[in-house]
């Protein structure tokens, strides 16, 4: 049987530019910063024996990457 878990909210943005041969992107994802281990630990005791609850919220912060791609033909 599952167990209620909080709500929470995620938002992110992505913008992407076209040139001739060339295209850049920025991407920002969870702007509210969620991270599972704000609500509760991703290891249970003992450490000589873990457990692991179920991934339910996002396991990092804050993610910002951006990059270019070229077209070659």
């Amino acid at each position: 049987q599952y167990n209620s878990k909080p709500d929470y909210w995620m938002m992110g943005f992505m913008a992407m530019r076209h040139f001739k041969r060339l295209s850049v992107f920025i991407n920002f994802e969870n702007f509210t910063d969620v991270i599972q281990t704000n609500y509760e630990p991703l290891v249970l005791p003992p450490y000589n024996s873990p457990t692991f609850p179920d991934i339910w919220a996002p396991s990092d912060g804050f993610v910002f990457n951006g990059g270019i791609r070229i077209n070659l033909l």
